[in-house]
């Protein structure tokens, strides 16, 4: 797998333009309190080394997730040169698995929350210089990335711009690419009505096992349909074989070790959504180059798409 490793690392991973790639990266712990809606959202964010400027990325969690979902993802990205911010959602996150409340926790309620958690978390970072040893004002606002895991991904979707039929769900014109883990079709209208109208950089990443059982009428082919339905331009879609629902979530699989990533998925997951970044966020055209021949690197049964 090291040798897998190194190759992937000589194929696809071009010259950071905002920060020198480092291990040395600074995690701050922060709750910020949302006073228009009287709620505490709890932030983890990995600062990349270096003191200039750098692209922000923010990562929300899937149902009963925390601040701890999507580590793999997050410390990759930040030790290439972003700013990587962890969203926890109050009312889907990991105090659902006490309460028992996951029903309501799915609903559209829930995910307004969530898209409000978004909006406020760069509303916040274009106002608090500091949070703890982390100086926010190295944020490069102008140069923002959405991503998630499950409802996470449901949350990227609605930022990018899905549609849904209520309206009081809106994107952000702040974030101009995401990636989604374990996408979902629309639940209440046709695919060409929800996503028809996303423009953005758009990078779907699944598995030929991604399924939960909670949600048994999403199956794994479902989850290709945002990517189909989106406007050419820009649209990616990693599908990786035998990949599962939670290896996606980016933990050390905890309490069910088969959920942890294994080191193929991990390692081809990195590659490609930190070239990704750096074409998005960062404006490296190489790196775009590398990207639109990724599959050239896949193993038999994995699959790349773009459009």
């Amino acid at each position: 797998m090291k040798t897998l490793f190194l190759a992937f690392a000589a194929l696809f991973l071009p010259t950071i333009v905002h920060a020198a790639p480092s291990d040395g990266i600074t995690t701050c712990d922060a709750a910020w309190h949302d006073v228009a809606r009287n709620r505490d959202v709890p932030v983890r964010i990995r600062m990349p080394a270096g003191i200039g400027k750098a692209p922000v990325i923010l990562f929300s969690h899937g149902l009963g997730g925390s601040l701890g979902s999507g580590t793999d993802w997050t410390v990759a990205w930040a030790k290439a040169g972003f700013i990587v911010i962890n969203l926890q959602h109050p009312g889907s996150d990991r105090s659902i698995l006490r309460k028992g409340g996951i029903a309501a926790a799915m609903s559209p309620t829930q995910l307004a929350a969530r898209v409000g958690d978004v909006h406020f978390v760069l509303d916040a970072l274009g106002r608090d210089p500091r949070a703890g040893a982390c100086d926010l004002r190295r944020a490069d606002l102008a140069h923002v990335g959405m991503s998630g895991h499950s409802f996470g991904a449901i949350t990227t979707q609605a930022i990018a711009g899905q549609h849904f039929p209520s309206g009081e769900i809106t994107g952000d014109p702040r974030v101009k690419a995401a990636i989604a883990f374990s996408p979902s079709p629309p639940a209440w209208e046709s695919d060409a009505g929800a996503f028809g109208t996303i423009s953005m950089p758009f990078f779907s990443i699944t598995g030929t096992a991604d399924f939960v059982p909670i949600t048994p009428n999403i199956t794994p082919k479902d989850r290709e349909r945002p990517f189909r339905a989106m406007p050419r331009g820009g649209k990616y879609l990693l599908v990786l074989q035998g990949a599962s629902h939670m290896m996606f979530n980016g933990q050390d699989g905890r309490p069910a070790p088969s959920s942890k990533p294994t080191p193929h998925v991990r390692e081809t997951v990195i590659a490609a959504t930190t070239l990704f970044w750096r074409w998005t966020l960062d404006g490296d055209v190489e790196a775009k180059r590398r990207l639109d021949k990724f599959a050239a690197a896949l193993t038999p049964g994995d699959r790349f798409e773009m459009r």
